[in-house]
């Protein structure tokens, strides 16, 4: 009688791969009055390099911008049911740009219209994004701002480091300490944000919060 042929064992059954989850880089604060949204965002916004701070309310905003280092805001323009004028997302606008003046702030509505995304502008905001969104473009919008934030922020830390030193510096130090303006940084910056706005002088500047003639001796002295 013929053998029983041998049965293989059964293969393990394969398992996808596990998504990759990006190391985060950027903090942004966003603010919205539905908590879904903000899980939404959050959960689009972690693996794509992202630290969300949640606020609910512009109370809640204002508190985190004061207790986290913020990179970027995305802030919604209406916080309470039947309200479209965008008055409260104008306020928080305003008063992030008095807590922290660089801080780059994209504004966020369902209600958007031409007169809308001027006075956003008008206040503070540097970018409008239109509910629902497009993930592509409000996921490479936020990555721009909070790129660009977080370069201002560092060299707005160590302006003021260089500035302590200076203060405290001898008037033999005081030369050496002149030259620790932090040319490289302000080079990187200066030629990021060229880039993004294609080479635009007079967008570039504003962004920078500087002079189109400020501008053109930056671009001079690092040569872009």
């Amino acid at each position: 009688m013929a053998a029983s042929p041998t049965m293989a064992p059964p293969l393990p059954a394969t398992r996808p791969a596990p998504r990759p989850v990006a190391t985060p880089t950027w903090r942004v604060l966003i603010a919205d009055d539905r908590r879904d949204t903000l899980q939404a965002l959050r959960l689009l916004l972690d693996s794509q390099g992202f630290t969300v701070v949640p606020a609910i309310s512009p109370i809640e905003a204002l508190r985190a911008a004061e207790a986290h280092p913020i990179d970027a805001a995305l802030i919604d323009l209406n916080y309470d049911a039947g309200r479209t004028s965008g008055d409260q997302g104008f306020d928080l606008i305003g008063r992030l740009r008095q807590m922290h003046s660089l801080l780059p702030i994209v504004a966020m509505t369902a209600w958007a219209t031409p007169e809308l995304t001027r006075e956003a502008i008008k206040r503070g905001a540097r970018d409008l994004i239109e509910k629902p969104w497009e993930e592509s473009r409000l996921i490479a919008t936020l990555r721009s701002h909070a790129e660009l934030g977080q370069a201002l922020r560092k060299v707005s830390h160590l302006e003021a480091e260089v500035q302590h030193l200076r203060a405290a510096a001898t008037p033999v130090d005081a030369g050496s300490y002149e030259q620790m303006r932090l040319v490289d940084v302000e080079g990187a910056l200066v030629k990021k944000a060229m880039l993004r706005f294609k080479g635009n002088v007079s967008r570039t500047a504003k962004a920078l919060g500087l002079s189109r003639s400020a501008l053109y001796r930056r671009l001079q002295r690092h040569g872009v």
